[in-house]
């Protein structure tokens, strides 16, 4: 017998099993948030360092974003 707890964990765990396969979740990313801001943060501060437009810069973090 499940106890009401139990229920609601495995629905979570189902959840953020789902999750973690859609590649737009930033459960699918596999380095971590500290390793995703820093890879997000470089992109941003090469961009600027070339002075590419908001756009561009925008563009490449979606990139590195899907690269996780």
């Amino acid at each position: 017998m499940s106890t009401p707890k139990r229920r609601g964990s495995s629905f979570h765990r189902s959840e953020w099993l789902a999750s973690r396969r859609d590649p737009s979740s930033p459960l699918a990313d596999l380095r971590g948030p500290a390793h995703r801001a820093r890879a997000i943060g470089a992109v941003i501060r090469t961009g600027g360092a070339r002075g590419e437009s908001e756009n561009e810069i925008a563009r490449c973090i979606e990139a590195a974003v899907a690269a996780g």
